[in-house]
Parts: C-alpha cells; sequence; structure tokens
C-alpha cells in the first residue's frame, strides 16, 4: 500500500479541484510533489461526433436521402478497440457478428428538433409482441443518452461525476421542500436543484422501440408502448417512421423529437420529479455536448437480460449513470459553415510525438476516430461489387500524424480469402486485398474540397533541363492525372501542394521494414517510396485482418520520381515538397479498403469500400472527398499535477495505471486508486476473453494501492487486466516475455 501522509493530503486537495472532464487518466505514481498521470484516452478525438445543423431538412419517413450532410457511425463487434474494452465482460452481451447486429447511426439537429437516424442489418428485427415502456429493452430498441449543455472545448464526457450505487443514489434537492433525493441514477436538473458541483444542465435518456411506425406522431397510448424518457416520464409528441428491409434482415429508424418535449415538468405528475422544471435545449455553432447511443438487439421475445447491445462509447448501465456517456457531439451550424459537411468531416489526432507500437494491436489506437465502412452505409455509394454481407467485407480505417510521420491503421472482415499470399510488383499490388491512402498535404480550410480541378490529360507541369549546363524548367510534362506539385512547377493557379497516393498490400508483416518493390507503391508515375514501416496480422479467427502502418514525412518530399528506368522517369527532377502538420490545418484526402477474393492475378476483380463515393481516386485528386481537419492533444504521460495537470484531475474515478515494468518477466508491478472504500477485483484475461489469473479479490480501503503479480504459470504473450470496484471497471494490456 502506497498512502502517505502526504499523499492524502494530495487527495483531498483533489477534491477541491475544478473539474474539467478529460476520461481515461490513470495515476501512474505518487509522491510527495505530485501525482503524474498517464493519459488512456484522448479528449479531442476519439469521441468527437460532428452534428450537422440546419443542412438538408428531415422529412421522417425511413428513407435517407435527405441525410447526406449527416456523419453515419458503425456500430459493430468488429470496432478495432471492442475486444480489448469488453474482453472480460462481453460474452452473451454482444451479437456474434455484423449480420447478427450491427449498425449505422446518425444525428442532426434544427432550431427546434434532434433528429435520429438508425440502419440495422439484423437477422431476427422488429420482433412482434406487445411491450409496455418499461419493457422495450426486452425487444430491438434505440436508446438515446443526451446532456444538452454546453461541455467546452476541451471536456472530455459528461461532468456528472457522482457515480454512487445503486443503494444510494445521486443525490439531489427537491425544489420546493429543500429536502435531498436520492435519484438512483446521476441524471442531473439544474444548478438549484442539484448539490453536485459538476452540474451543467440536465441528461436525457430516450429510448424507441423498433416496431412499426408510419411517421406520424407518437402520442397517446403509443408512449407507453414505444418511446420514453427521464426523468420518470414518457416523452410526448415526438415523430417516428421504422421500416423494415424488403428482404427481412434489418430495418430503417427516423426519430424526430421537439427540445420542447424535453423541456418544463415532463415527469408524471405524481412521480417524485414532477416539481422539477428542465430548461429548454436550444443548439448554437460550436457547442458541445454529452452523448451516447445504445443499439438493443434481441432474438427472442424473452426480458432484457437476453438483449445484446451495441454502443457507442465504452461504458455500460448508461441508463442509470450519466457519468458514463463515453461521446461528445460538436454541433456544425450548415448555414454558418458550408464547407465543413460532417459527412466528409474527419478528425486526425496530431500529437508532436505518438505513441504507436507496430506490432497488429489496435489498442495504443484509442485516441483516434475510427471510420467504418461497409454496404449496409444509408448512402452507399458502389465503386466496383458489392459485398454480400458485412461478414465477406467490411472495415474500419483510422488515421494518426506526429512531427515525423503519417499512420494508418485498419481493421478488415473478410470471410473469403484475406491477405491472399501471392507477392508481386506495387504496380500490381492493386490486384489483392490492400489499403489506399490520397492525401493532399496542403491546407484547404477555406475552400470546400481539393482545389486541383482539371480532368485527366488538361494538366502540364515543368521540369529541368538535363542537357548542358541549363537547367531552367522550359520543358513541359503532360499529365493525365491530377495530381499536384508546387507553383514553381506547375502551371496551374489552384496549386497548393503536392497530391500523394500510397497503397499496401494486406499480408503478413513483422517488425522489419517495408520493402517497396513488393507491397507498396506511390505516385507520381508508379514512383516506389521508402522508409515506410508495417504490421499486420489475421484476426484470432482469420477471418481478417489488422493492419497497422507507418510513413515518414520525408519519404513523400524530395525527388522521388522513378530511377531505375534507362531513360529519366517524366517526374525526375520535379522535388515534392516535405509537409508539416499544424494544428487546424484541413487536408484533403481519401481513402478506400479493396477486396478479393480470388488469386490469379488478373485485374478488374476487385471490390472497393471508400470513405468518400467518387471514382477514379488513383487519377483524379479532384476526386478526394475527405477532409482531414489535424487536431493537436497533448500527451499526458509524464506530466504532473502541479505543473499542467491540476484542471483535468478526476479523484471520483476508479484509476488503473500502466503495469511496471512492461514487457516483463514474470513478475510486475500494478497499482490503482480507489475513491472510497469497497470490494474490487483485479483478474488477469487473454485477447479471447478468458480469465487466466486473478491478481486480487477483495476489500480495499480508499487511496492508493499497489500489488504484485507472478505469472510465471502464464506463457509468454499479451493479456488484459481488469479493475471491477462497485460499477466501474477497468482495463489495460500488458505483455509477458519469457
Amino acid at each position: 500500500m502506497l498512502v502517505t501522509k502526504e499523499s492524502e493530503d494530495i487527495i483531498m486537495k483533489l477534491r477541491m479541484l475544478a473539474m474539467s472532464v478529460l476520461a481515461g487518466l490513470s495515476i501512474h505514481h505518487m509522491n510527495s510533489d505530485s501525482i503524474v498521470v498517464a493519459q488512456q484516452n484522448s479528449p479531442a478525438i476519439d469521441n468527437l461526433y460532428h452534428v450537422a445543423m440546419n443542412g438538408s431538412e428531415v422529412t421522417v419517413d425511413g428513407s435517407f436521402e435527405d441525410w447526406s450532410d449527416a456523419q453515419w457511425v458503425y456500430l459493430s463487434v468488429d470496432h478495432p478497440l471492442q475486444g480489448y474494452l469488453d474482453a472480460a465482460d462481453a460474452e452473451g452481451k454482444m451479437p456474434t457478428s455484423p449480420s447478427d447486429g450491427s449498425a449505422w447511426f446518425a444525428m442532426k439537429m434544427d432550431g427546434e428538433h434532434v433528429y435520429l437516424g438508425l440502419r440495422v442489418r439484423d437477422d431476427v428485427p422488429m420482433l412482434a409482441g406487445d411491450a409496455t415502456g418499461a419493457a422495450l429493452y426486452a425487444y430491438d430498441h434505440l436508446s438515446v443518452f443526451l446532456g444538452l449543455y454546453d461541455l467546452g472545448s476541451d471536456a472530455y464526457s459528461s461532468p456528472h461525476l457522482d457515480r454512487l450505487n445503486m443503494t444510494s443514489g445521486a443525490h439531489l434537492i427537491h425544489p420546493s421542500t429543500s429536502e435531498a433525493m436520492y435519484t438512483g441514477s446521476t441524471y442531473r436538473i439544474s444548478s438549484a436543484s442539484d448539490n453536485s458541483d459538476q452540474t451543467l444542465g440536465p441528461d436525457y435518456h430516450l429510448g424507441i422501440r423498433a416496431a412499426a411506425h408510419d411517421g406520424a406522431s407518437i402520442s397517446g397510448d403509443q408512449v407507453n408502448q414505444h418511446n420514453f424518457g427521464y426523468v420518470d416520464a414518457a416523452i410526448a409528441n415526438t415523430t417516428a417512421s421504422i421500416q423494415q428491409w424488403s428482404d427481412g434482415e434489418g430495418y430503417n429508424l427516423e426519430w424526430k423529437v421537439p427540445f420542447a418535449s424535453l423541456a418544463g415538468k415532463i415527469a408524471s405528475p405524481t412521480g417524485n420529479y414532477s416539481d422539477f422544471e428542465w430548461p429548454s435545449f436550444t443548439p448554437e455553432e460550436g457547442l458541445i455536448f454529452s452523448f451516447d447511443v445504445e443499439v438493443g438487439d434481441a432474438d427472442e421475445v424473452a426480458d432484457e437480460m437476453n438483449t445484446e447491445y451495441l454502443r457507442l462509447g465504452t461504458s455500460s448501465n448508461l441508463a442509470n449513470y450519466s457519468s458514463r456517456f463515453g461521446f461528445r457531439a460538436k454541433i456544425v451550424d450548415m448555414s454558418n459553415n458550408p464547407l465543413n459537411t460532417p459527412r466528409w468531416t474527419y478528425p486526425i489526432d496530431y500529437k508532436t510525438e505518438q505513441n504507436v507500437e507496430l506490432d497488429a494491436d489496435l489498442s495504443d489506437w484509442n485516441d483516434a476516430f475510427f471510420w467504418g465502412m461497409n454496404q449496409d452505409h444509408p448512402l452507399f455509394t458502389e465503386i466496383q461489387g458489392i459485398p454480400q454481407s458485412p461478414e465477406d467485407f467490411s472495415g474500419y480505417f483510422a488515421m494518426k500524424m506526429d512531427d515525423q510521420n503519417l499512420y494508418v491503421a485498419v481493421r478488415v472482415r473478410d470471410e473469403g480469402t484475406p491477405m491472399i499470399q501471392t507477392l508481386d510488383t506495387p504496380n500490381l499490388a492493386f490486384n489483392y486485398d490492400h489499403v489506399s491512402v490520397y492525401l493532399g498535404l496542403y491546407d484547404i480550410s477555406d475552400i470546400a474540397s481539393n482545389p486541383h480541378v482539371e480532368g485527366p490529360g488538361e494538366f502540364y507541369m515543368f521540369r529541368e533541363r538535363f542537357a548542358g549546363t541549363d537547367t531552367a524548367r522550359t520543358d513541359t510534362i503532360i499529365s493525365n492525372r491530377t495530381y499536384r506539385i508546387r507553383p514553381e512547377i506547375d502551371n496551374t493557379s489552384s496549386t497548393r501542394g503536392a497530391d500523394y497516393q500510397m497503397l499496401l498490400r494486406a499480408l503478413p508483416y513483422g517488425p522489419e521494414p517495408v520493402e517497396p518493390e513488393e507491397y507498396s507503391g506511390a505516385y507520381v508515375d508508379t514512383t516506389i517510396y521508402k522508409g515506410t514501416e508495417a504490421a499486420a496480422d489475421y484476426t484470432l479467427d482469420e477471418q481478417g485482418y489488422i493492419m497497422e502502418w507507418k510513413v515518414p514525412f520525408e519519404s513523400l518530399a524530395g525527388e522521388i520520381s522513378k530511377g531505375q528506368k534507362p531513360l529519366p522517369g517524366n517526374y525526375r527532377g520535379i522535388e515534392w515538397p516535405l509537409f508539416s502538420p499544424e494544428n487546424g490545418v484541413t487536408i484533403s484526402f481519401d481513402a478506400d479498403l479493396t477486396d478479393r477474393d480470388e488469386r490469379d492475378g488478373a485485374r478488374g476483380m476487385n471490390r472497393f469500400l471508400r470513405m468518400g463515393d467518387l471514382p477514379a481516386l488513383w487519377r483524379d485528386s479532384k476526386s478526394f472527398k475527405m477532409r482531414g481537419h489535424i487536431v493537436e492533444t497533448r500527451a499526458k504521460v509524464g506530466v504532473s499535477i502541479d505543473e499542467d495537470l491540476a484542471q483535468n484531475i478526476r479523484p471520483y474515478d476508479v484509476y488503473l495505471s500502466q503495469n511496471y515494468p512492461n514487457p516483463f518477466n514474470p513478475s510486475t508491478q500494478i497499482e490503482f486508486y480507489l475513491p472510497n472504500a469497497g470490494e474490487l477485483s483485479l483478474e488477469v484475461y487473454n485477447l479471447l476473453g478468458q480469465k487466466v489469473a486473478t491478481v486480487t479479490n477483495g476489500f480495499y480501503s480508499s487511496g492508493m494501492h499497489s500489488v504484485t503479480f507472478d505469472a510465471s504459470a502464464l506463457s509468454s504473450g499479451v493479456y488484459v487486466y481488469t479493475l471491477k470496484s462497485g460499477q466501474q471497471m477497468h482495463s489495460r494490456k500488458f505483455t509477458l516475455i519469457k
């Protein structure tokens, strides 16, 4: 046990600090001078969702053509971090595959309403049968959790941090009698009716059952049967359209909820909260609020214990604890920001130095935003071929940057023939499973898309003469692509910088640098580039693969044209500038995943899943559709409270530190912090979710504790250690090397 008089004083001081809400902070070391913390999650990227406000008008009809400006998020068991986050507690609580249950979710707003869109693939959708509002959890349903107040740009999640047990509940002040009330949840009302210093406004829980609705208002008896809201009351005057797919394999859901229905005395007249007045919410440009989503999948009419769940965030029991809302929503007023359509905006996590280990293990990507791709996207555009199902081909893509490198990660489900292991030249890598990344490394913050609008055959550039001593750029080269270089050697006024195409073939990579002549390629002129590193391996069930890719920016600069030809290549002598990422810069980019189920190497048989929806990316940079917004986040590892983190500490949370040393053999130290005394368990699981050891299990007092884990009985490998205390569960990963 590491509790000292000095550390107790520090903890008491922390309890008095005004807290913002950075989740995932774990106490790493404590002494008499400071507390050093390690940041598990980034406050800026991994849970930030963009809400389109005042965009295209929504008609509630179960069709999503009017949702083209919305950011759709893919929920499935294949999310790259799902296995790490739920390894200890996932059995029977999640769908078995994307066809068993997966979903696309989106949210929009106007001045008076919030709109919720959901497209669900479910092999047993929309169960028949009567259900009261209380029994909604026993059926297919959507739950949306909203904290309708402004968190501010630096916040991570809900500020309502009290995580008391279900017996005592959360402490509120009755507005009429001033007496204490215990709610059983952390939903907040207003500062006058809430004893928590962290109150910013009310938290709401909206729920609707996946049962046929035709776009009419839900009222009367339907309120109790099909939708509900907290505290202690149904939400009236909502409008929904829920339509089953024609093949019976899923459903579409649109739901319109007036803000006016979430204000005033919405509790029942005889309920505990009938005297509480909830304020009306007015959405504004740039406002950031706390929210989360659950999609419930029931395959038989029974009870809610048999319902499987998919969530945006990673915490359970959202219905009782608003402190667990894991996502933030930033409102983008389309009337003010027509360039930044949420549909195409992707946040790129940028730090001066990233902590990414290339090992085909994505647990260190929990500060990146993973963008899902499959044919169930409500606005899916076929590029070439349609997968048979998400199991046949689907995936997630993420991108990060630091001062020196670009990082790419993908997780792909491919139950055909993932990672076909036939070697070929980079020009033929297109014939096999691969990821392609298209980059315009320059700032387009002030324009709607890639500025390079000329088509193939319309573009000329200049190069140096190679005869004699004349080095003037007087020779012109006709280009059949719209890739741009820079103004001195490019004849178009729209030039801002260089466009790149990079590809990496899906093959099992080890820790060695990638051999470019075999696996990867880049343009201009099918030029190879060097210095990249990659790691790739099959998923545990061998029905897909995971890849990590590191590309130095310096490999994308300088004279990169072919040098192996007997005669100089067309672009020899042309130098591409070095890119340096900066906070706030928006770059033009796109990416696609490619699936190949045959091994013969013939072209034209690939299928594509793309972030954008335009073809010919490999020839026309004007088709790059995505806007990569670079957001600088601070790495908190090794930064002391005294220096920088006083405003970010959360002393009401349980903290689980990274073990030390790591990797280890055979023993290691694990530290954790408990804000309150209680029972806890610290257990170790393999990556299949099987428990392999119990480190400790029993009653602990509040404060810092340290335990030693001896792994002599285990074999080498990567494991997850999980701390459970009350309603909280925290997990980290460590590596045993013998």
